[in-house]
């Protein structure tokens, strides 16, 4: 018995996203007390702190129990068959960094286009998007600040010769001519996780900033989703290269 424990009771942070599924189906299954299989794949794990001592979640294998429903806990977007018996929701923390190179003047519309169509084709969820990052030059970029503001994104930009020094999978020479790094869309995107581990790691072990500067893109380059893809369109001006790079640690609201 769960002794009334709820869906609602969870801990989960205020800044994770409820996704599609069966939402009513899932709490009812806890409301009765059966047993529900939490899946997470990222995200932070101290929601399981508060949980009370007697609940009906099971998660890494602990439970023998018939499993009546599941929590997934991950960036992708699942699709559930809406035919099954056994009733799934999926919570997405804030995880992704949208990386993104632009023209100037490229609007809004294409910018949210883009970013629709790779979550659509990479099967990842638009609510597990922590914000966008870019370079510095294009922090004052019209269609860029409309899009986060109106889906408020946190907008992270950086130098170019910061951009330079990170190793990525597709760099352009043309690129670097022009904005002075071979990379945008790609080493944005790292340079966003990489700045949130280094920020967890000083707040966790209160370790100097020099002593973890570059540590963190060792890891940081096998953490690239999406390599860069271009998108023009016909009917909307500019063209936006978007990049995907997932972090270990959610972002807060």
């Amino acid at each position: 018995m769960s002794d009334g424990f709820t869906l609602d009771m969870l801990g989960i942070p205020s800044s994770w996203n409820r996704g599609t599924g069966d939402w009513m189906g899932v709490a009812a299954v806890m409301k009765r007390g059966e047993t529900v299989e939490v899946i997470q794949e990222v995200g932070s794990t101290l929601w399981r702190n508060s949980l009370p001592e007697k609940h009906c979640l099971y998660w890494d294998g602990g439970n023998l129990l018939p499993i009546k429903g599941r929590i997934w806990i991950s960036f992708t977007q699942r699709r559930f068959a809406p035919e099954s018996v056994l009733p799934k929701v999926q919570w997405h923390p804030r995880v992704l960094w949208i990386g993104i190179g632009c023209q100037a003047g490229t609007s809004r519309e294409l910018i949210e286009t883009a970013i629709a169509q790779v979550c659509r084709a990479y099967h990842l969820a638009e609510g597990a998007i922590a914000g966008i990052a870019t370079i510095d030059a294009k922090s004052g970029e019209i269609g860029l600040l409309e899009l986060c503001r109106s889906r408020n994104w946190p907008l992270k930009t950086f130098a170019a010769d910061v951009l330079s020094s990170v190793e990525v999978p597709n760099p352009s020479n043309v690129v670097a001519k022009t904005v002075g790094t071979p990379s945008v869309a790609e080493a944005a995107a790292l340079c966003a996780i990489a700045q949130i581990v280094t920020a967890h790691q000083q707040q966790e072990t209160q370790i100097s900033i020099n002593h973890l500067r570059f540590s963190q893109c060792i890891w940081a380059s096998h953490s690239l989703l999406v390599p860069k893809k271009v998108f023009r369109s016909e009917k909307m001006p500019g063209s936006v290269t978007i990049a995907v790079a997932v972090c270990p640690i959610d972002y807060p609201t």
